[in-house]
């Protein structure tokens, strides 16, 4: 299966599009029956029954009012009402019943009174078991299925199935509504080019390195060698930054695709070969920026191409090429073929052949702006400047292929117009901007893969940077902290972007090393908002457990007090127990019902993060050092095998990079001894918990297990 946002590009006119109507409705009131049928499928089978207060179905039986709704818009909009045929008090509607998705189905929320109670970002890698949510989004098809709110319904996937997914769902209360929203995105999240139909999201790792930031224009072979140097020294692409993005400066200034495709000799006397087996040497990939728009004051060539070639340009009333605000940026003629195929095709075609994974085309915003300027060479009826831009993309989606991710920048606005051709969008302008990912939370995974742009981990401060304690170095920076770990969190694009030098200070690294690979994830919520951007929570769905990460930023570098949090305000079951623990300090913060305290923050304490397991009866793992979703990117396989009283697992590790396990030791258990394949292991047991360590003699995935004694409450 390939991976990038072409993938199925070939396929696309094989594929019957979903319409833009309301599902088919199928009632039988004497059985109380319930199916909604969409593009062909069974989307809702549910069975609904009026129930008293105890719970036993009564015969009032139940009505069905529909009603559909739409607008000007072409949103469609279709509204279930289910009521008791003959209300009392105390009697209740109860649909219990199955939802049937595409394999890229997935439950999230709409926006209730939990957001209220505790304002979170949620995400999920896998599927999510929330009890926040309230809607099933189907991807693949672009629709949504809503029911009551804030606690009134519980979705609960059930795995795979002959049509899709499968989820458990089952709605109460005095009323039910359902709404069905056929083409959610593009219709009424107003998303114009986002057919999914046609298109997958990368669902690899985004994570490497970009130059821009640091060095602007100014690199070179020199600059490469460092930068590689010290990343295959510090083993970074072990821990996921396998990307190496050169920027802006490489080329040397010819006329239309030479200005990407000749380099600088005096930078690079090698050019893009040299430059590329450089990168690959550390174990890393190469990526490129290019651009969509041309500059006359860069490049010398170019008035001589638009005096031979006018019509290959947009053109001003007087026929020449046009200069948006005066500034020498000229935009092609998409229209003209012979354009695309001199000044865009052999851009593309040359870069695919020099072996280039990601290509980043930047100026959208530059490209759509100046088009939007010259209106008298869109008319009405023609070619849109919109259009303009997705032919540029087009035309380079088709020459790199689908394994080739391609980034458009700047903006999330310019970047809808390229949606379904690009397989990230840089989500604003320069300099890292985490609050982007906060206000276009649904777009994630969904959409495309966010970019809030490079991160530098050591931005230039006026005052005096603050150290945090973390268990890997003692104290880092907490820039270098919190900055990787919020894109961790938010599931987006991670491209560290500082000098060499940055790199070779370990205490820069914990937060770097920690945070990547960044795992895909998909939206625990169907809206986007702004907001202070606190806490952000992750589910985690594996074969073998689920938990969920609670991050906790200090965005103010003020000191914040103990804060409670309820389980139920993080969709978990309020009459569950957990065991919570905090991955910077690696601290137990033991079992607890219904809520725990979140431990004060001293002003230089960036982050806390914590990982919420269901307590269970036997040993079990709390957490892990490789990464902070602690387990979510090392644990491979968990299994406690009751008669031998083991706990055994497969994880991922890097060489020389200390793995702790924390294994939760509940009462009756005693830690007896620790195995790691080919490794010498340490194992320190304190009351409630062991914690085994080890120092990974390569990189590679490695056995364990843990075996335990068991003794009743008289030391039997």
């Amino acid at each position: 299966m390939l991976a990038g946002a072409a993938d199925l590009l070939a396929a696309a006119s094989a594929v019957e599009p979903p319409p833009n109507t309301p599902a088919e409705v199928r009632w039988d009131a004497g059985k109380g029956t319930l199916q909604l049928r969409y593009h062909g499928k069974v989307i809702l089978d549910a069975t609904v029954a009026a129930m008293d207060a105890a719970g036993t179905t009564v015969s009032a039986g139940v009505k069905l009012e529909p009603g559909e709704m739409g607008d000007a818009a072409d949103k469609v909009e279709q509204r279930l009402r289910l009521v008791p045929a003959e209300p009392a008090d105390g009697v209740k509607l109860v649909l219990r019943g199955t939802v049937t998705g595409s394999e890229e189905a997935f439950p999230a929320e709409t926006k209730g009174a939990a957001q209220k109670r505790l304002p979170v970002v949620r995400t999920s890698v896998g599927l999510s078991h929330s009890l926040r949510n309230d809607a099933i989004y189907d991807r693949r098809w672009d629709w949504v299925l809503t029911g009551p709110a804030d606690g009134a319904t519980r979705i609960l996937p059930k795995g795979a199935g002959k049509e899709g997914i499968v989820f458990a769902w089952e709605s109460r209360g005095p009323v039910i509504e359902l709404a069905f929203r056929p083409r959610f995105f593009q219709k009424h999240r107003g998303l114009r080019y986002y057919e999914p139909w046609t298109y997958r999201v990368w669902r690899g790792s985004v994570t490497g390195y970009c130059t821009w930031w640091p060095y602007r224009t100014d690199i070179s072979q020199q600059v490469v060698e460092e930068l590689t140097g010290v990343f295959a020294e510090k083993k970074l692409p072990d821990f996921g930054y396998k990307y190496l993005q050169l920027d802006h400066g490489y080329a040397q200034g010819g006329g239309g695709p030479k200005a990407f495709l000749e380099w600088d000799e005096k930078k690079f006397p090698g050019g893009a070969e040299q430059a590329i087996k450089t990168i690959r040497a550390a174990g890393m990939q190469p990526g490129l920026w290019v651009h969509r728009v041309y500059r006359s004051y860069v490049d010398k060539h170019l008035p001589t191409i638009g005096k031979e070639h006018p019509e290959w340009f947009v053109t001003g009333e007087d026929g020449t090429p046009f200069q948006a605000g005066g500034y020498g940026v000229w935009c092609l003629n998409t229209r003209n073929e012979e354009a695309i195929d001199n000044m865009v095709r052999p851009i593309f075609r040359g870069l695919k052949q020099q072996g280039w994974d990601y290509v980043k085309i930047d100026g959208a915003g530059d490209c759509l702006y100046s088009l939007r300027k010259a209106p008298w060479f869109f008319p009405e009826g023609g070619q849109t400047p919109e259009e303009s831009l997705r032919k540029w993309d087009s035309v380079a989606r088709e020459e790199l292929g689908p394994d080739v991710f391609v980034l458009t920048c700047w903006g999330v606005e310019p970047g809808k117009k390229s949606i379904g051709l690009v397989d990230g969008c840089r989500l604003g302008g320069d300099r890292f901007q985490w609050n982007t990912m906060l206000g276009n939370r649904s777009l994630n995974g969904v959409v495309w893969r966010g970019d809030p742009d490079h991160c530098d981990i050591l931005p230039e401060r006026k005052e005096e940077r603050s150290v945090m304690e973390t268990f890997g170095v003692g104290a880092a920076p907490v820039d270098t902290i919190v900055r990787p770990a919020v894109v961790a969190m938010a599931g987006s694009m991670l491209l560290v972007s500082d000098k060499a030098p940055a790199y070779e200070d370990d205490a820069n690294l914990e937060g770097m090393k920690r945070s990547a690979p960044v795992l895909f994830t998909v939206p625990g919520q169907l809206y986007d908002e702004g907001g202070d951007g606190t806490w952000w929570l992750q589910e985690i769905d594996r074969p073998f457990d689920h938990w969920s990460v609670l991050a906790r930023f200090n965005w103010k570098g003020k000191a914040v007090g103990e804060e409670e949090v309820r389980f139920a305000d993080l969709g978990l079951d309020p009459e569950g127990e957990y065991i919570v623990f905090e991955f910077w300090k690696q601290q137990h913060l033991g079992k607890h019902r219904e809520s725990f305290a979140a431990p004060a923050m001293e002003a230089n304490n960036g982050m806390q993060v914590f990982a919420i397991r269901e307590a269970r009866e036997h040993p079990w793992v709390l957490s892990t050092t490789r990464h902070l979703s602690q387990g979510g990117v090392s644990l491979l396989g968990l299994n406690w095998d009751a008669a031998g009283k083991t706990l055994s697992g497969r994880s991922k590790v890097v060489v020389g990079d200390p793995y702790v396990l924390t294994v939760n030791v509940p009462f009756g258990y005693k830690p007896l001894e620790a195995e790691v394949a080919d490794e010498d292991v340490e194992m320190d047991i304190q009351t409630e918990t062991a914690a085994v360590r080890f120092v990974p003699s390569a990189t590679k995935e490695v056995t364990w297990k843990v075996t335990f004694d068991r003794f009743g409450i008289f030391g039997e």
